[in-house]
């Protein structure tokens, strides 16, 4: 893919690559419009799947997913975070000791001491959510069209029990320190909005809230492009800034 500079007061700038994490279940899939909608605005995007550690997802612990995102970052030039759900937290510690030039928290899981926890037994090594039945996705996606829902149908994978108690206990991330922006779905009902205002407050982040919208549907509902959009919009106005020589 062809990535053409932006030329800022005579200055070339290229724009940064956007490293893009997904939810607990989920996969890179998950930013098929997102990845359109920045690539078509020039904008490197990494979009891949998390995998199991050595010994499968019973064996899976939330550091090993922090450090697969580490090695997705890449080794020069500047990038932006975007974490969806689980991604939030991941992201979150993947800057630490980083300098992305944003982080943006989708209906994101917050971190430890912001927000709300829930209480729960223990999960099983692995939640089995791989091969359910097609109306718990139809449950899960009520603002999306029915292909949307079959694609999605099709690609959700067992998780972690570890990584899925780690999220119920909470991670503790430090602060990011970089331009931030929360989007929140306010018919979210996995990660309660007033968890992802918290989290925008704790993270002195800009908000793009939504009506109607679920926990998956900024990513694929049948907004998904005005959301995408909107966020290309808010970062373009970020990286169209030169940086000190």
């Amino acid at each position: 893919m062809l990535v053409v500079p932006l030329v800022v007061m005579g200055q070339a700038l290229m724009k940064p690559t956007v490293v893009m994490v997904h939810g607990a279940g989920g996969g890179g899939w998950e930013y098929v419009v997102w990845k359109r909608e920045f690539e078509r605005a020039g904008y490197p995007v990494v979009a891949r799947d998390l995998v199991p550690a050595k010994g499968g997802l019973a064996k899976t612990t939330f550091s090993d997913y922090v450090r697969q995102v580490k090695s997705w970052l890449p080794r020069q030039g500047r990038f932006v975070l975007v974490g969806a759900s689980m991604g939030g937290p991941l992201v979150l510690k993947a800057a630490e000791g980083k300098s992305p030039a944003a982080v943006v928290l989708v209906n994101a899981v917050a971190p430890a001491g912001v927000g709300s926890r829930r209480a729960g037994a223990p999960s099983p090594p692995v939640v089995k959510w791989a091969g359910g039945p097609l109306q718990d996705t139809v449950d899960a996606m009520p603002d999306s069209d029915e292909a949307m829902v079959q694609y999605a149908w099709k690609r959700w994978r067992d998780e972690s029990g570890s990584v899925i108690d780690a999220l119920r206990r909470g991670v503790p991330c430090a602060k990011p320190s970089c331009p931030t922006l929360v989007v929140v779905g306010d018919a979210d009902t996995d990660v309660p909005p007033a968890d992802s205002l918290a989290l925008a407050r704790w993270a002195g982040a800009a908000v793009h809230e939504y009506r109607g919208m679920s926990h998956v549907g900024p990513l694929m509902s049948k907004r998904a492009e005005v959301v995408a959009g909107a966020v290309v919009e808010w970062l373009g106005r970020l990286v169209s800034r030169p940086t000190s020589p």
